[in-house]
């Protein structure tokens, strides 16, 4: 039998936590821990209903109007409960317009850093050029990253080539569905044209492989001309108030992707 939360630490979970163990909950009735299948494909309808049956046992208030933002919880701030990653790690992946499925992966979808990497990373210490004035109007999110980032061409530097913003802020769909990548630079690496994908995070929000998954499939199926080799990047702020810059492998099969380089920089 599969292990099921019990009552009380269910109710101290956060509401989508308890929302997405519903979920789970209806989508793996009648198997086993021997029968589970490795992917549990689902819809927006799904979900809707799982919320439906946690209203009417009590165990949330009210459904969630915007199941995108349910999703987006475990693609940039923390995994799936354990209840579903009880056998082996899992993520929620999308599959078509308000389709998804819940695949068994090779480790958990957040990447945690420092902790993720096998061997410390040396901060290095570096001028912020961001005018004083615009420094003080920076918020916590990935914008005010991006805005440091930028300033400072840390960008080029990481990659070894200069590069130049082409896309800003871009949502636009692939081929399992919608995206939305923050920034999109291209540049040329000797002769070869490079495109560069990047999603920026901050505050409480992380980096996860879905997410390099969508940078890739992006540079793979969105870039202007054909030929471009893809350089995924990912920007996060952490609560030190270091920018960890990190070079994602460019495969289109999550567990196959890794990381090809990963710098830390802290302004002064």
């Amino acid at each position: 039998m599969l292990a099921k939360t019990d009552h009380p630490k269910l109710m101290a979970m956060a509401k989508y936590d308890r929302i997405v163990v519903y979920l789970f909950r209806r989508l793996s009735d009648g198997y086993s821990a021997a029968t589970l299948p490795e992917r549990l494909d689902f819809d927006q309808q799904d979900v809707r209903d799982a919320m439906r049956q946690a209203v009417q046992d009590g165990v949330i208030d009210t459904e969630v109007a915007n199941v995108p933002d349910v999703k987006y919880t475990y693609d940039a701030r923390r995994n799936l409960p354990d209840e579903i990653e009880q056998l082996w790690p899992v993520t929620w992946l999308q599959n078509k317009k308000g389709k998804y499925y819940f695949r068994r992966t090779k480790r958990k979808n957040i990447i945690n850093f420092p902790e993720y990497l096998s061997t410390p990373i040396t901060i290095e210490p570096l001028v912020d050029q961001t005018p004083p004035f615009i420094r003080s109007l920076l918020g916590n999110d990935e914008q005010a990253v991006f805005t440091k980032v930028r300033s400072s061409g840390l960008i080029s530097q990481v990659l070894g080539f200069q590069s130049w913003p082409i896309q800003g802020h871009h949502r636009t769909t692939v081929s399992y569905g919608q995206i939305e990548v923050d920034e999109v630079q291209a540049g040329l690496q000797g002769e070869t044209g490079v495109i560069v994908p990047i999603s920026g995070k901050g505050g409480q929000d992380k980096l996860s492989w879905s997410q390099a998954l969508n940078l890739n499939t992006y540079g793979v199926e969105k870039a202007p001309v054909s030929g471009l080799a893809v350089k995924s990047l990912g920007l996060w702020r952490d609560q030190l108030d270091t920018i960890w810059i990190v070079e994602f492998t460019p495969e289109t099969d999550i567990d196959k992707i890794e990381i090809a380089k990963v710098r830390r920089f802290k302004f002064r």
